[in-house]
């Protein structure tokens, strides 16, 4: 059997960003199955409400606390070392705790979507990757 691709390997302490503004979203590791980004939270930050309609994810917390949050079902809260997967069409967003930085790590499907299935006003001006109108 002959192996293609590339072998990637980064340390992700050294990329790690944060913004007053937003989170910070930054790619990690791509191959032409899946998609490996971080997500940088300050305290109280999100990833605005969304669903990613034919891609599976699975979510990693590095560090900080916050929650995986829902319309219709408790939200699921999040710590250190927390293993969370979120099946296709399931709508949700991320939060960090209000006193809490976080990191997350989520792998998907490369060439994943996401769709924002309800506007929010205070959510509007934070971009999501993979997003479809």
């Amino acid at each position: 059997m002959t192996t293609t691709g590339t072998v990637q390997s980064i340390n992700i302490n050294d990329l790690k960003k944060y913004s007053p503004d937003a989170r910070v979203n930054q790619p990690l590791i791509d191959s032409k199955d899946f998609t490996t980004r971080m997500n940088c939270y300050e305290p109280g930050q999100v990833t605005p409400f969304h669903v990613h309609p034919k891609d599976d994810e699975v979510i990693y917390c590095v560090e900080g606390r916050g929650a995986i949050t829902f319309a219709d079902r408790p939200a699921a809260p999040i710590g250190p070392g927390s293993l969370i997967s979120l099946p296709a069409g399931l709508p949700h967003g991320i939060e960090a705790a209000k006193d809490s930085r976080m990191v997350v790590i989520y792998t998907t499907n490369a060439g994943y979507t996401s769709e924002r299935p309800q506007a929010r006003a205070d959510e509007a001006g934070i971009p999501l990757p993979g997003e479809r109108s």
